[in-house]
Protein backbone atom coordinates (compact mmCIF):
# COMPACT_ATOMS: atom_id res chain seq x y z
CA UNK A 1 0.00 0.00 0.00
CA UNK A 2 2.92 2.17 1.19
CA UNK A 3 4.92 2.07 -1.87
CA UNK A 4 1.88 1.86 -4.15
CA UNK A 5 0.58 5.44 -2.76
CA UNK A 6 4.87 6.78 -3.72
CA UNK A 7 4.20 4.91 -6.83
CA UNK A 8 0.75 6.75 -7.74
CA UNK A 9 1.93 10.35 -6.83
CA UNK A 10 2.65 11.86 -10.39
CA UNK A 11 5.49 14.82 -9.58
CA UNK A 12 8.67 15.18 -8.63
CA UNK A 13 9.75 17.56 -5.96
CA UNK A 14 9.60 19.12 -2.65
CA UNK A 15 6.00 17.42 -1.84
CA UNK A 16 7.47 14.04 -2.73
CA UNK A 17 10.00 14.41 -0.84
CA UNK A 18 7.86 15.17 2.28
CA UNK A 19 5.70 12.43 1.88
CA UNK A 20 8.15 9.62 1.97
CA UNK A 21 9.51 10.99 5.33
CA UNK A 22 5.79 11.08 6.19
CA UNK A 23 5.16 7.01 5.46
CA UNK A 24 9.01 6.43 6.28
CA UNK A 25 7.22 6.29 9.79
CA UNK A 26 4.79 3.72 8.96
CA UNK A 27 7.15 1.66 7.30
CA UNK A 28 9.23 1.80 10.52
CA UNK A 29 6.68 0.93 12.77
CA UNK A 30 3.99 -1.12 10.82
CA UNK A 31 5.51 -2.48 7.46
CA UNK A 32 4.56 -1.90 3.62
CA UNK A 33 0.74 -3.40 4.26
CA UNK A 34 -0.89 -1.45 7.67
CA UNK A 35 -4.10 -2.11 8.40
CA UNK A 36 -6.15 0.88 9.60
CA UNK A 37 -5.28 0.51 13.60
CA UNK A 38 -1.44 -0.07 12.56
CA UNK A 39 -1.53 3.06 10.48
CA UNK A 40 -3.24 5.03 13.60
CA UNK A 41 -0.48 4.22 15.40
CA UNK A 42 1.99 4.79 13.35
CA UNK A 43 0.89 8.43 12.83
CA UNK A 44 0.51 9.31 16.29
CA UNK A 45 3.59 7.35 17.58
CA UNK A 46 5.58 9.53 15.13
CA UNK A 47 3.77 12.85 16.36
CA UNK A 48 4.70 11.95 20.00
CA UNK A 49 7.96 11.52 19.08
CA UNK A 50 8.45 14.73 17.10
CA UNK A 51 6.29 16.62 19.87
CA UNK A 52 9.00 19.06 20.20
CA UNK A 53 8.89 19.89 16.86
CA UNK A 54 5.22 20.42 16.94
CA UNK A 55 5.32 22.95 19.49
CA UNK A 56 8.61 24.83 17.68
CA UNK A 57 7.70 28.26 16.39
CA UNK A 58 6.44 28.84 12.91
CA UNK A 59 5.00 31.60 10.59
CA UNK A 60 1.25 32.89 10.77
CA UNK A 61 -0.18 31.47 7.77
CA UNK A 62 -1.20 34.07 5.16
CA UNK A 63 -4.48 35.37 4.50
CA UNK A 64 -5.93 32.81 1.82
CA UNK A 65 -3.89 29.87 3.30
CA UNK A 66 -6.15 31.01 6.37
CA UNK A 67 -9.55 31.29 5.11
CA UNK A 68 -9.03 28.19 3.33
CA UNK A 69 -8.05 26.16 6.09
CA UNK A 70 -10.73 27.37 8.04
CA UNK A 71 -13.61 26.56 5.56
CA UNK A 72 -11.95 23.30 5.37
CA UNK A 73 -11.00 22.24 8.46
CA UNK A 74 -14.98 23.58 9.97
CA UNK A 75 -16.08 21.21 7.47
CA UNK A 76 -13.77 17.93 8.23
CA UNK A 77 -13.35 18.46 12.05
CA UNK A 78 -15.75 21.48 13.31
CA UNK A 79 -12.65 22.91 14.05
CA UNK A 80 -11.53 26.77 13.30
CA UNK A 81 -7.59 27.48 11.62
CA UNK A 82 -4.86 28.05 14.44
CA UNK A 83 -2.71 30.99 13.89
CA UNK A 84 0.63 29.53 12.49
CA UNK A 85 1.46 26.40 9.85
CA UNK A 86 2.87 24.28 12.98
CA UNK A 87 -0.25 24.28 14.78
CA UNK A 88 -1.90 23.72 11.32
CA UNK A 89 -0.14 20.42 10.89
CA UNK A 90 -0.30 18.89 14.44
CA UNK A 91 -4.26 19.75 14.64
CA UNK A 92 -4.52 17.69 11.12
CA UNK A 93 -2.12 14.55 12.75
CA UNK A 94 -4.60 14.75 15.89
CA UNK A 95 -7.94 14.57 14.48
CA UNK A 96 -7.11 12.47 11.36
CA UNK A 97 -5.83 9.90 13.64
CA UNK A 98 -9.24 10.26 15.50
CA UNK A 99 -11.28 9.53 12.02
CA UNK A 100 -9.14 6.54 11.20
CA UNK A 101 -9.89 4.80 14.61
CA UNK A 102 -13.74 5.23 14.00
CA UNK A 103 -13.40 3.87 10.77
CA UNK A 104 -14.54 7.41 8.60
CA UNK A 105 -11.33 6.75 5.95
CA UNK A 106 -10.22 3.86 4.59
CA UNK A 107 -6.71 4.25 4.57
CA UNK A 108 -6.21 2.12 1.42
CA UNK A 109 -8.80 3.35 -0.39
CA UNK A 110 -7.50 7.18 0.05
CA UNK A 111 -3.61 5.97 -0.05
CA UNK A 112 -4.70 4.03 -3.47
CA UNK A 113 -6.48 7.17 -5.43
CA UNK A 114 -4.52 9.84 -6.83
CA UNK A 115 -6.90 11.85 -9.78
CA UNK A 116 -5.45 14.69 -12.20
CA UNK A 117 -7.57 16.77 -14.15
CA UNK A 118 -7.76 20.17 -15.76
CA UNK A 119 -8.60 21.55 -12.08
CA UNK A 120 -5.64 20.03 -10.56
CA UNK A 121 -4.76 17.11 -8.40
CA UNK A 122 -6.78 15.06 -5.85
CA UNK A 123 -5.14 12.99 -3.72
CA UNK A 124 -7.22 10.84 -1.26
CA UNK A 125 -11.46 10.17 -1.19
CA UNK A 126 -13.72 12.87 -0.68
CA UNK A 127 -14.61 13.42 3.03
CA UNK A 128 -17.50 16.08 4.12
CA UNK A 129 -17.23 15.64 7.88
CA UNK A 130 -19.34 12.45 7.89
CA UNK A 131 -18.30 10.42 5.22
CA UNK A 132 -16.05 9.70 2.53
CA UNK A 133 -16.00 8.58 -0.57
CA UNK A 134 -14.15 8.05 -4.05
CA UNK A 135 -14.43 11.12 -6.32
CA UNK A 136 -16.48 10.92 -8.68
CA UNK A 137 -16.02 12.79 -12.61
CA UNK A 138 -15.57 15.91 -10.69
CA UNK A 139 -14.68 16.01 -7.21
CA UNK A 140 -15.81 18.36 -4.93
CA UNK A 141 -13.15 20.61 -4.36
CA UNK A 142 -14.21 22.04 -1.01
CA UNK A 143 -14.41 18.44 0.49
CA UNK A 144 -10.52 18.24 0.22
CA UNK A 145 -7.17 20.44 1.78
CA UNK A 146 -5.19 22.67 -0.62
CA UNK A 147 -1.27 22.27 -0.05
CA UNK A 148 0.04 24.75 2.30
CA UNK A 149 1.89 27.19 0.95
CA UNK A 150 5.20 27.12 2.57
CA UNK A 151 5.14 23.39 0.72
CA UNK A 152 3.36 24.07 -2.45
CA UNK A 153 4.66 27.24 -3.06
CA UNK A 154 8.91 26.90 -3.48
CA UNK A 155 8.05 24.01 -5.98
CA UNK A 156 6.87 26.96 -8.61
CA UNK A 157 9.00 30.34 -7.25
CA UNK A 158 12.12 29.43 -7.44
CA UNK A 159 14.63 32.15 -7.36
CA UNK A 160 18.27 30.49 -8.52
CA UNK A 161 17.65 28.28 -11.23
CA UNK A 162 14.74 26.15 -12.70
CA UNK A 163 14.71 23.07 -10.12
CA UNK A 164 11.10 21.71 -9.90
CA UNK A 165 10.05 24.12 -12.43
CA UNK A 166 6.70 23.48 -12.46
CA UNK A 167 6.55 20.17 -11.35
CA UNK A 168 2.89 19.90 -11.61
CA UNK A 169 2.48 20.97 -15.54
CA UNK A 170 -1.10 22.24 -15.15
CA UNK A 171 -2.27 23.99 -12.27
CA UNK A 172 -0.39 24.47 -9.08
CA UNK A 173 -3.14 23.38 -6.87
CA UNK A 174 -2.80 19.96 -5.55
CA UNK A 175 -5.75 19.41 -3.13
CA UNK A 176 -5.40 16.19 -0.39
CA UNK A 177 -7.93 14.82 1.78
CA UNK A 178 -7.39 14.10 5.53
CA UNK A 179 -4.66 11.35 5.46
CA UNK A 180 -2.82 12.74 3.01
CA UNK A 181 -2.44 16.14 4.67
CA UNK A 182 -1.42 14.28 7.76
CA UNK A 183 1.45 12.66 5.69
CA UNK A 184 3.16 15.32 4.06
CA UNK A 185 2.33 17.40 7.97
CA UNK A 186 4.24 14.43 8.93
CA UNK A 187 7.22 14.83 6.65
CA UNK A 188 7.63 18.37 7.54
CA UNK A 189 8.29 17.95 10.79
CA UNK A 190 10.51 15.08 10.06
CA UNK A 191 12.77 17.15 7.78
CA UNK A 192 12.49 20.59 9.98
CA UNK A 193 15.38 21.95 11.08
CA UNK A 194 14.70 25.02 12.31
CA UNK A 195 12.64 28.27 11.28
CA UNK A 196 15.67 30.91 11.76
CA UNK A 197 15.85 34.51 10.70
CA UNK A 198 12.48 34.37 8.78
CA UNK A 199 14.00 31.44 7.36
CA UNK A 200 12.88 27.67 6.69
CA UNK A 201 15.21 25.07 7.02
CA UNK A 202 14.16 21.66 6.02
CA UNK A 203 16.21 18.13 5.27
CA UNK A 204 14.82 15.74 3.06
CA UNK A 205 16.23 12.30 1.63
CA UNK A 206 14.91 11.94 -2.02
CA UNK A 207 14.28 8.52 -2.83
CA UNK A 208 14.12 7.48 0.66
CA UNK A 209 11.20 4.95 -0.12
CA UNK A 210 13.95 2.61 -1.57
CA UNK A 211 14.72 1.76 1.92
CA UNK A 212 11.76 0.61 2.89
CA UNK A 213 10.76 -1.34 5.54
CA UNK A 214 14.44 -2.63 6.73
CA UNK A 215 17.07 0.04 6.43
CA UNK A 216 14.65 3.02 6.75
CA UNK A 217 14.94 3.59 10.76
CA UNK A 218 18.51 4.18 10.61
CA UNK A 219 18.27 6.78 8.06
CA UNK A 220 15.28 8.80 9.98
CA UNK A 221 15.83 7.79 13.46
CA UNK A 222 19.69 7.80 13.70
CA UNK A 223 20.37 9.98 11.03
CA UNK A 224 18.25 12.84 10.18
CA UNK A 225 16.59 13.73 13.18
CA UNK A 226 20.19 14.22 14.85
CA UNK A 227 20.73 16.42 12.57
CA UNK A 228 17.53 18.68 12.27
CA UNK A 229 17.50 18.75 15.97
CA UNK A 230 21.24 20.27 15.84
CA UNK A 231 20.39 22.47 13.28
CA UNK A 232 17.36 23.40 15.41
CA UNK A 233 18.71 23.33 18.86
CA UNK A 234 21.76 25.45 17.46
CA UNK A 235 19.68 27.27 15.94
CA UNK A 236 22.20 26.98 12.52
CA UNK A 237 21.24 29.18 9.96
CA UNK A 238 23.29 29.51 6.51
CA UNK A 239 25.78 32.19 5.78
CA UNK A 240 27.77 29.75 3.51
CA UNK A 241 27.85 26.51 2.77
CA UNK A 242 30.96 25.73 4.88
CA UNK A 243 30.35 27.44 7.92
CA UNK A 244 26.60 25.52 7.82
CA UNK A 245 27.75 22.24 7.70
CA UNK A 246 30.89 22.85 10.26
CA UNK A 247 28.52 24.11 12.92
CA UNK A 248 26.20 20.84 11.71
CA UNK A 249 29.10 18.74 12.25
CA UNK A 250 30.17 20.24 15.44
CA UNK A 251 27.17 20.03 17.27
CA UNK A 252 27.10 16.86 16.49
CA UNK A 253 30.53 16.12 17.71
CA UNK A 254 29.59 18.27 21.10
CA UNK A 255 26.93 15.81 21.95
CA UNK A 256 28.44 12.63 20.66
CA UNK A 257 26.54 11.46 17.71
CA UNK A 258 27.37 9.69 15.09
CA UNK A 259 25.13 9.89 12.34
CA UNK A 260 25.48 6.30 9.85
CA UNK A 261 27.07 7.27 6.72
CA UNK A 262 23.88 6.29 4.62
CA UNK A 263 21.58 9.26 5.41
CA UNK A 264 23.70 10.87 2.95
CA UNK A 265 23.43 12.84 0.34
CA UNK A 266 20.76 14.83 2.18
CA UNK A 267 18.89 18.23 0.48
CA UNK A 268 18.52 20.99 2.25
CA UNK A 269 15.70 23.23 1.74
CA UNK A 270 16.18 26.74 2.38
CA UNK A 271 12.40 28.41 1.89
CA UNK A 272 11.88 32.07 2.77
CA UNK A 273 8.77 34.55 2.54
CA UNK A 274 9.76 36.83 -0.02
CA UNK A 275 7.15 39.57 -0.80
CA UNK A 276 3.88 37.85 -0.75
CA UNK A 277 5.30 34.43 -2.22
CA UNK A 278 7.10 31.68 -0.25
CA UNK A 279 10.45 31.11 -2.35
CA UNK A 280 13.12 28.26 -2.40
CA UNK A 281 16.79 30.72 -2.06
CA UNK A 282 18.61 27.44 -2.12
CA UNK A 283 18.41 23.95 -2.30
CA UNK A 284 21.75 22.07 -1.17
CA UNK A 285 23.33 18.83 -1.32
CA UNK A 286 24.82 18.20 2.81
CA UNK A 287 27.16 15.06 3.00
CA UNK A 288 28.98 15.21 6.36
CA UNK A 289 30.46 11.67 6.86
CA UNK A 290 33.59 13.68 6.09
CA UNK A 291 33.66 16.71 8.70
CA UNK A 292 32.08 14.40 11.52
CA UNK A 293 34.77 11.94 11.62
CA UNK A 294 37.53 14.42 11.76
CA UNK A 295 35.34 16.53 14.63
CA UNK A 296 34.43 13.66 16.56
CA UNK A 297 38.33 12.82 16.95
CA UNK A 298 38.94 16.49 17.50
CA UNK A 299 36.41 16.82 20.35
CA UNK A 300 37.86 13.55 21.82
CA UNK A 301 41.36 14.01 21.96
CA UNK A 302 40.96 17.61 23.12
CA UNK A 303 38.99 16.35 25.92
CA UNK A 304 41.74 13.66 26.43
CA UNK A 305 43.96 16.26 27.01
CA UNK A 306 41.50 18.33 29.20
CA UNK A 307 41.77 15.55 31.55
CA UNK A 308 45.40 15.04 31.84
CA UNK A 309 45.05 18.72 33.36
CA UNK A 310 45.98 20.53 29.72
CA UNK A 311 43.76 23.58 29.11
CA UNK A 312 42.47 23.19 25.81
CA UNK A 313 39.69 25.80 25.33
CA UNK A 314 39.96 29.46 24.97
CA UNK A 315 38.01 32.22 27.31
CA UNK A 316 36.12 34.62 26.06
CA UNK A 317 33.24 36.58 26.21
CA UNK A 318 29.61 36.63 24.51
CA UNK A 319 28.16 39.94 25.89
CA UNK A 320 28.07 39.66 29.38
CA UNK A 321 28.81 36.18 29.56
CA UNK A 322 31.96 34.26 29.82
CA UNK A 323 32.24 31.41 28.15
CA UNK A 324 34.58 28.68 27.10
CA UNK A 325 35.27 27.56 23.78
CA UNK A 326 37.08 24.71 21.82
CA UNK A 327 39.55 26.74 19.27
CA UNK A 328 38.41 25.59 15.97
CA UNK A 329 34.87 26.37 17.30
CA UNK A 330 35.84 30.00 18.21
CA UNK A 331 37.20 30.27 14.65
CA UNK A 332 34.31 29.47 12.94
CA UNK A 333 32.29 31.99 14.82
CA UNK A 334 34.54 34.13 14.35
CA UNK A 335 34.67 33.33 10.57
CA UNK A 336 30.91 34.00 10.33
CA UNK A 337 31.23 37.51 12.25
CA UNK A 338 33.96 38.52 9.31
CA UNK A 339 30.96 37.64 6.96
CA UNK A 340 28.63 39.70 8.27
CA UNK A 341 30.61 42.95 8.76
CA UNK A 342 33.36 42.79 7.06
CA UNK A 343 37.09 42.54 8.45
CA UNK A 344 39.14 45.77 8.12
CA UNK A 345 43.42 45.55 8.24
CA UNK A 346 45.95 42.79 7.43
CA UNK A 347 44.02 39.96 8.93
CA UNK A 348 40.98 40.63 6.51
CA UNK A 349 38.76 37.42 6.75
CA UNK A 350 41.74 35.46 7.87
CA UNK A 351 39.43 33.07 10.23
CA UNK A 352 37.27 32.89 7.30
CA UNK A 353 39.66 32.21 4.92
CA UNK A 354 41.28 29.36 7.30
CA UNK A 355 38.08 27.33 7.86
CA UNK A 356 37.24 27.16 4.13
CA UNK A 357 40.51 25.82 3.70
CA UNK A 358 40.07 23.35 6.48
CA UNK A 359 36.69 22.40 4.93
CA UNK A 360 37.85 21.54 1.87
CA UNK A 361 40.90 19.71 3.30
CA UNK A 362 39.12 17.23 5.70
CA UNK A 363 36.30 16.58 3.08
CA UNK A 364 39.30 15.68 0.30
CA UNK A 365 40.19 12.99 2.58
CA UNK A 366 43.63 13.97 2.14
CA UNK A 367 46.15 14.07 5.06
CA UNK A 368 48.81 16.06 3.09
CA UNK A 369 45.99 18.61 2.14
CA UNK A 370 44.83 19.40 6.21
CA UNK A 371 48.74 19.42 7.00
CA UNK A 372 49.06 22.19 4.58
CA UNK A 373 46.31 24.15 5.59
CA UNK A 374 47.06 23.84 9.27
CA UNK A 375 50.41 25.24 8.50
CA UNK A 376 48.99 28.13 6.73
CA UNK A 377 46.99 29.24 9.44
CA UNK A 378 50.56 28.78 11.63
CA UNK A 379 52.58 31.00 9.26
CA UNK A 380 49.51 33.88 8.52
CA UNK A 381 48.62 33.67 12.17
CA UNK A 382 51.95 34.15 13.68
CA UNK A 383 52.80 37.41 10.78
CA UNK A 384 49.45 39.23 12.34
CA UNK A 385 50.31 38.57 16.10
CA UNK A 386 53.80 39.69 15.15
CA UNK A 387 53.53 41.79 12.52
CA UNK A 388 51.67 45.82 12.42
CA UNK A 389 48.65 44.20 11.25
CA UNK A 390 45.64 45.40 12.51
CA UNK A 391 42.95 42.09 14.59
CA UNK A 392 40.36 42.22 17.19
CA UNK A 393 41.28 41.15 20.25
CA UNK A 394 38.79 38.70 20.51
CA UNK A 395 41.02 36.87 16.50
CA UNK A 396 44.35 37.77 18.42
CA UNK A 397 43.26 35.57 21.55
CA UNK A 398 41.51 32.77 19.39
CA UNK A 399 44.55 33.00 16.98
CA UNK A 400 47.03 32.36 19.94
CA UNK A 401 45.09 29.44 21.03
CA UNK A 402 44.39 27.64 18.13
CA UNK A 403 48.35 27.71 17.19
CA UNK A 404 49.29 26.33 20.92
CA UNK A 405 51.34 23.00 20.13
CA UNK A 406 49.19 20.47 21.72
CA UNK A 407 46.09 22.09 19.33
CA UNK A 408 48.20 22.04 16.37
CA UNK A 409 48.61 18.27 16.91
CA UNK A 410 45.42 17.74 17.89
CA UNK A 411 44.85 19.90 13.89
CA UNK A 412 46.72 17.65 12.55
Amino acid sequence: MLLEAMAIYPYEGLTRELLSLGLSWVAINSGLEPDAEELADSLEGALRSLRDRAKAHTSKMGRNDRSSFDKVLNTWFNRSAPETYGELFELVIEETVRLIREGVIDPRASLTMVRVDKDGTYLGVEYDGETSKIPGKKPKADHYAILPAIIKQPEYYERQSGFLTPTTGQKAQIRLDPLWFSIVALGFFTGFAGFIGGKYYLMTKPGVEGLWPYDVEDVIVNGLLPLTEAGTSGRISLSTEELYEMKLAMKLAEENRIVPEEVYPLTLHLISLEGQVYTELKTLQLDLSGLSKYLNTYVGRIRALSTSGLQMTVELKEGKVTVHKYPLWALVDIAEKELGRGVNGDGEMLAYIFVKDIYRAINSGNERLIEDSVFRLFRQGRALLEGSGRASGELRKVLKATMWREHLEVLL
